[in-house]
């Protein structure tokens, strides 16, 4: 009896049953994948542009920065060119 509180439990199996399997999609994607090895085709073409693809992502953004800056200052001035013109005319007006 005391060498069943010692004894240590075995851990629980883990069994997993796909709830859906496409066995012609399974066969598709082997016979893919063996003319692609057979050709020599690269799969993860991704990888290799992922600095073209980080760097053109922070100049289109650093640009865009730039265009709304562009832009807010703009509506800036004409803002400020119609305050001076409302006013010149209000003071000279009355």
């Amino acid at each position: 009896m005391a060498l069943l509180f010692f004894s240590q439990r075995k851990p629980k199996k883990f069994k997993i049953k796909p709830r859906y399997y496409d066995e012609h999609k399974d066969r598709l994607a082997q016979s893919e994948a063996r003319v692609r090895k057979e050709l020599g085709i690269e799969e993860n073409k991704k990888n290799t542009n992922s600095y073209d693809n980080i760097h053109n992502a922070l100049f289109n953004s650093l640009d865009r920065n730039r265009q709304e800056k562009n832009s807010k200052m703009r509506l800036g001035i004409i803002l400020g060119i119609f305050v001076i013109v409302i006013y010149l005319f209000f003071h000279y007006a009355g």
